[in-house]
C-alpha cells in the first residue's frame, strides 16, 4: 500500500509513513475517531498546550528559548497560542460578561453639547461603548503585545535579543496571563462578586510579578536586579499603555459618534 499523503510505499502494519511522517489512518471517521483525532489531544495532559502552559511557570527559560532556537515542536507555537486564547476569550465573555459599567451617557453627551452648542449631538450610549471595550478587554490586551515587546526590549536591551524575539517572549507571557485572567475573573468577579476595579488592581500585580519572574529566569537575574527591572518595566509600560489606550478609545469613540450622526 502507499501513503495517502506522499504516495511512498509503506507496510500494512505501519502507523506512520517513514518518508513524510504522516499518521496512517485505516478506519472511517466516527464519533470515537473524531474525539481521538481532534478533541482528545487538547485535553490530554501530555500534549504541548498543557506542557507550554505549565512550563511557563516551572521552566519559562526553556519555553522562551525553544522557539527562537529552532526547537518548534516541543511547545505550542507562540502565535497559535495567541489565536487559541483569543478564540476562547471571545466565547468566554459571552458566558461570563463583566457587568461593571456605570451609565453616564447623559452626562457625557451634555458635556459635548455644552462645549459645542451648535452640534446638538444625540445621546451617546457611553454604557454600550464601555461594555464593548470591556467585553473584549483581554482580547484587546493581546493587541498590545508589540507594546509589551517594545517595553521588554528597552528594559532588557543589553541581553542580546531583538524586537521579534521579544515579540515571541511576550506572546507566550501575555497569553498565559490571559488564561490566568479568565480563571481569576470567574472566581473573584463572577462568583465571589469582587468589584472590577479591585480585580484590575490585583491582576496588575499578578501581571507585573509573573512577567518579572519569567524574565528573571530567562536572564538569570538576581532578586535585586529582577525587582529593579520589574519596576522599570511597569513604569515604562504604563506610560506606553495609557498612550495607546487613549488613542484607541478616541478613535473608537469617533467611529461610534459618526455612526450616530
Amino acid at each position: 500500500m502507499n501513503c495517502k499523503s506522499c504516495s511512498s510505499e509503506i507496510k500494512e502494519n505501519n502507523r506512520f509513513c517513514s518518508n513524510c511522517g504522516s499518521k496512517i489512518v485505516h478506519d472511517r471517521l466516527s464519533l470515537k475517531g473524531t474525539w481521538e483525532e481532534f478533541v482528545g489531544p487538547f485535553f490530554s495532559w501530555d500534549n504541548n498546550f498543557w506542557r507550554t502552559f505549565f512550563d511557563l511557570f516551572t521552566n519559562p527559560k526553556d519555553v522562551l528559548e525553544a522557539y527562537i532556537s529552532g526547537a518548534r515542536k516541543k511547545y505550542f507555537q507562540p502565535f497559535s497560542f495567541i489565536i487559541l486564547y483569543a478564540t476562547i476569550a471571545v466565547f468566554f465573555y459571552k458566558f461570563f460578561p463583566l457587568d461593571i459599567i456605570v451609565d453616564y451617557s447623559k452626562d457625557f453627551t451634555d458635556s459635548l453639547n455644552t462645549s459645542n452648542p451648535s452640534a446638538k449631538l444625540p445621546k451617546f450610549d457611553m454604557k454600550n461603548y464601555m461594555e464593548s471595550i470591556m467585553s473584549y478587554y483581554n482580547f484587546l490586551v493581546l493587541l498590545l503585545i508589540p507594546v509589551y515587546a517594545l517595553t521588554s526590549l528597552i528594559i532588557y536591551n543589553k541581553r542580546g535579543h531583538n524586537f521579534f524575539e521579544h515579540l515571541v517572549f511576550n506572546s507566550y507571557i501575555q497569553t498565559n496571563l490571559g488564561f490566568i485572567a479568565l480563571v481569576i475573573q470567574v472566581i473573584l468577579v463572577n462568583i465571589i462578586g469582587m468589584s472590577f476595579m479591585s480585580y484590575s488592581v490585583l491582576f496588575m500585580f499578578i501581571h507585573v510579578f509573573f512577567t518579572t519572574y519569567v524574565f528573571k529566569k530567562l536572564y538569570d537575574q538576581s532578586v535585586k536586579q529582577s525587582i529593579l527591572s520589574g519596576i522599570k518595566y511597569f513604569l515604562l509600560f504604563l506610560i506606553l499603555y495609557v498612550g495607546v489606550f487613549l488613542i484607541s478609545s478616541i478613535i473608537f469613540g469617533i467611529i461610534m459618534l459618526i455612526t450616530l450622526l
